[in-house]
């Protein structure tokens, strides 16, 4: 679930023409116009409707060829090569070639010029976290709602999509206007602790030797290391532990850069910074289990709390002592993944996964990194937001699409089952085969393992076209024992696993604002000032030239985000995070509170529990 920033003009771009929803857009055939749900009306193609008998996909006509335009807007992402045979067996299956499009930077500019332009591909997928973008497409009628499309011409998608990810993303009218990949629907999550989205990685080799160094040097004769902490009061912990402590890790941080300064150019590598702050800070709260829900069960904005107060001060220590460096400030992702890649961080505080080829350059080079944990002063065991959630893209069907019927298809068959094991595990057949029937367990056919463990394989495209997939249901059904997976697989695939024990069902934070709430508007546009103010003055607070000053820039944040609107926000979204709750069936969501928490907190495993290193 990666965190991206999106141009502030592209906001300003969709309020301002909200603001003016009284006047009507053509959709494909007709006009739309803002209803009394606040939501666009349109009028949709008068194609003829589809059987609800059967996958909606075979109902294509024979020798349909169609060819359309995605845009995803995510500059990492790598597109199929449209070669691969996943690629052309989507072709066969629904009569449609895609070329896809990315933009060069993460600006949103790309995707803000093509709505002014009012010249839309047939297809945009953005990221989830981009909430006020995704509404304003919809509200304005850029995009189709998918229950009418399916309604209309693809009515298997509503087996093939799971009905808790209907729900999560419908708003107050009903209506739902894209499909999410990467979602993590409660009919496939197994009944275990998930891999954290997020987490904390150290240089292997240093971590050892500064771990030889604080046995040999600070351990005292009870086996602990004895320090003051940063409220100034005296403290012990466990040796092994002591650099999962705010205290323990700065003094590490230090000696690292101090004895192997010629590798290192900084203590702690931060993701990068933009426009709305960093995704580091949503991590370093968790692990310091800043508490996002109070005894009323209502939902804490954090950073107005004590907590997150705390946690801003510590990295302007952190930044003052020389264990963050200044250039973490203006790189950008390839800036923050050259340092990771050159094995030139002490530890990283970025998700893992976004970066997960930069630690495996780093590992081929000597530099192998591990995972770690730290937690606040007070020893409180890290909350991290395990990797479910209900989607990292969300794809959207433009109303400038000219058949939003076949496309709604091709959405349909990448859902289904069918779908998910073609874009994951490839043809049946080729690449793999069931043991004892459909359903049962998969096994990868001889010759697939064999163009493995050649490195031959990228002609099925495997995994590659990932914009509609349910990854769960993929890690379910994989081969578990001879998946012909490499050390280097295994590695990116396990950099976070040992954080496990730490991690956690936060659903209820991935709010969704419900968009036809006559307030909406105004909340939208207090929202874009608060997080633009924010996205200027955290760095700010981080890069205080003192403490003294630190909270001088903390409380003019606060004074600053209160007058443009706070208030507002902070009700909508504890309303959105109260419906979460009864959505999931849950009363607390705060898993401190909640009756079956047991402290999984172990100082005699800094790194986590390494035993959760899977081989599949």
């Amino acid at each position: 679930m990666k965190q991206k920033i999106i141009l502030i003009g592209l906001l300003a771009l969709l309020s301002g023409v909200v603001a003016g929803c009284s006047s009507s857009m053509d959709a494909i055939s007709g006009e739309s116009n803002t209803t009394s749900d606040n939501m666009a009306s349109l009028t949709y193609p008068d194609f003829a409707e589809t059987p609800a008998e059967g996958n909606s996909w075979d109902y294509i006509p024979d020798g349909t060829d169609l060819t359309i335009d995605w845009y995803v807007d995510v500059a990492s992402w790598n597109a199929p090569t449209g070669l691969d045979q996943t690629s052309q067996i989507i072709k066969e299956k629904t009569g449609i070639t895609i070329n896809f499009d990315t933009p060069v930077t993460d600006d949103g500019q790309k995707l803000a010029t093509m709505i002014a332009g009012g010249d839309l591909p047939d297809v945009i997928s953005i990221p989830t976290s981009q909430t006020q973008t995704i509404t304003g497409l919809a509200q304005q009628g850029y995009v189709y709602d998918v229950n009418t499309l399916a309604q209309k011409w693809a009515p298997s998608l509503f087996e093939n999509l799971p009905q808790d990810v209907w729900d999560w993303w419908e708003y107050g009218n009903g209506k739902t206007y894209g499909i999410p990949n990467h979602y993590y629907s409660y009919a496939d999550v197994p009944d275990e602790q998930l891999q954290p989205n997020g987490g904390m990685m150290v240089r292997q080799d240093i971590f050892n030797a500064w771990q030889t160094h604080v046995s040999t040097n600070l351990k005292q004769a009870d086996n602990k290391v004895h320090y003051i902490s940063l409220s100034g009061l005296e403290k012990s912990v466990a040796w092994q532990g002591y650099i999962t402590t705010p205290e323990g890790f700065k003094e590490a941080a230090l000696w690292a850069l101090q004895r192997y300064g010629s590798t290192l150019t900084t203590g702690l590598q931060l993701a990068q910074f933009g426009p709305n702050g960093s995704a580091s800070l949503t991590w370093l709260a968790q692990f310091f289990a800043v508490p996002f829900e109070d005894n009323d069960g209502n939902l804490i904005y954090n950073f107005t709390s004590d907590a997150y107060e705390q946690m801003l001060y510590y990295l302007n220590d952190l930044y003052l002592s020389g264990v963050i460096s200044p250039a973490n400030f203006t790189q950008n992702y390839d800036g923050a993944g050259g340092v990771i890649a050159g094995g030139k961080a002490f530890a990283t505080l970025v998700t893992p996964q976004d970066y997960q080829f930069h630690f495996l350059t780093a590992k081929d080079s000597g530099f192998p990194y591990v995972s770690m944990y730290i937690t606040n002063e007070n020893g409180d065991a890290p909350v991290l937001g395990d990797i479910r959630g209900y989607g990292y893209l969300f794809n959207l069907i433009t109303t400038d699409s000219s058949r939003p019927d076949l496309i709604i298809k091709l959405f349909d068959f990448l859902t289904s089952k069918e779908g998910q094991r073609l874009v994951t595990l490839g043809p049946e057949g080729v690449t793999w085969n069931w043991t004892d029937g459909i359903d049962s367990e998969i096994v990868y056919t001889e010759q697939y393992l064999i163009e493995k463990a050649n490195s031959a394989t990228a002609k099925y495209g495997l995994l590659s076209f990932d914009l509609l997939i349910n990854w769960q249901y993929y890690d379910n059904v994989q081969p578990k024992t001879n998946n012909g997976k490499t050390q280097a697989d295994l590695y990116r695939l396990n950099l976070k696993r040992p954080l496990t024990p730490y991690s956690y069902d936060l659903n209820a934070l991935n709010l969704v604002v419900d968009a036809t709430d006559s307030r909406f508007q105004t909340y939208s546009n207090n929202l874009t000032r608060i997080q633009t103010t924010l996205g200027t003055l955290v760095p700010r607070i981080i890069k205080a030239a003192s403490a003294t000053v630190a909270k001088t820039e903390y409380d003019a944040a606060v004074a600053a985000i209160t007058a443009r609107g706070l208030e507002l926000v902070t009700t909508m979204n504890n309303e959105a995070f109260l419906a979460a709750k009864v959505k999931l069936g849950i009363s607390r969501a705060w898993p401190p509170a909640q009756d079956d928490y047991v402290n999984p907190l172990n100082r005699l495993e800094p790194n986590g529990d390494l035993t959760k290193y899977r081989t599949y």
